[in-house]
């Protein structure tokens, strides 16, 4: 067991929401001060994605603004993992890394920017980009489109096993949406790599994840209320598994009933208004939510006294 490797990310990480003001620019301040409720909080990890940060709707300029004020905000009172963009060539990923660690973020993620045509396309990218670098590296690991025919592929565990044998690539926040393939990647590899599962919070560590020997997992109800978050994982790691299973099953997944319809990233954006933690603002094609919708979360707050 690589225990060191696998150590260096432990509990909930919580992905980054991106702050618009009304004008639909990047509200910068407004996400130095909420990474630093987060810390304030106790959150140990925070992380930006191509997803939940909205990397897909930045310029490269903006990306490196945001991540740098990422670890600003966070003063080295947390771990800071920072992503780059989903296009782009290797130069670009390692542009990435290499400001990443002029900024003195913790670790890279990385997203493989092309279709997957093959693993002796995929090698050199990830050889070249952890030889430019002196960063740790995660990978963004999620289903990319097959340059071979119709359909998806996900990362194989062949690719894998060459890739953590890279003594900086050290894990990976795995967005799979394939139980069956998830499952395998945290059965196979959390002995030697750190893996973060995606999807589900703390109701997939609880019951698919943790007993698999994962050690770290992506946050959900953390974004708006980490005491939740950091008791649910200070109940499972101390063995208390009932009052993890209650904070899951009372909790969590009646929320999730309530807002997952309305789609978890817009939720998300509204929610950490109510709680006055960003401005309500997105930056087009992404909408507001309409007053109806706003209305439901705020039911479900109210539900919760989490307002």
């Amino acid at each position: 067991m690589n225990t060191e490797r696998i150590n260096k990310i432990l509990g909930p990480v919580i992905p980054l929401p991106l702050p618009f003001n009304e004008d639909e620019t990047v509200a910068y301040d407004a996400l130095h001060s909420y990474v630093d409720f987060l810390v304030n909080n106790g959150i140990k990890n925070v992380m930006t994605t191509v997803g939940t940060s909205r990397f897909n709707l930045l310029t490269f300029d903006e990306i490196k603004k945001v991540n740098e004020t990422v670890v600003k905000a966070a003063n080295g009172r947390a771990k800071t993992i920072v992503a780059n963009p989903a296009q782009g060539g290797t130069i670009h990923a390692i542009e990435f890394a290499k400001h990443a660690q002029e900024i003195g973020a913790d670790f890279f993620l990385v997203c493989f920017p092309e279709r997957d045509y093959g693993d002796e396309h995929t090698l050199p990218f990830f050889q070249r980009l952890h030889d430019a670098t002196c960063i740790d590296i995660l990978i963004h690991e999620m289903p990319r489109r097959n340059g071979l025919g119709l359909g998806s592929k996900q990362y194989g565990v062949e690719l894998l096993e060459k890739l953590f044998a890279m003594k900086r690539i050290i894990g990976l926040k795995e967005e799979a949406l394939d139980a069956e393939y998830s499952n395998m990647l945290v059965e196979r590899f959390s002995k030697e790599a750190i893996i973060i599962g995606a999807g589900g919070g703390m109701s997939r560590y609880l019951y698919r994840d943790f007993e698999r020997g994962s050690k770290a997992f992506l946050g959900g109800l953390g974004n708006f209320k980490p005491s939740i978050e950091i008791e649910f994982y200070d109940a499972i790691t101390s063995g208390n598994r009932d009052r993890a299973a209650v904070i899951v099953e009372d909790i969590e997944l009646k929320y999730f009933e309530q807002v997952v319809p309305i789609g978890w990233h817009p939720h998300l954006k509204a929610a950490l208004a109510i709680k006055g933690l960003m401005p309500n603002w997105e930056r087009s094609p992404m909408k507001n939510l309409s007053s109806e919708e706003v209305s439901t979360i705020a039911k479900a707050f109210k539900a919760n006294n989490w307002l």
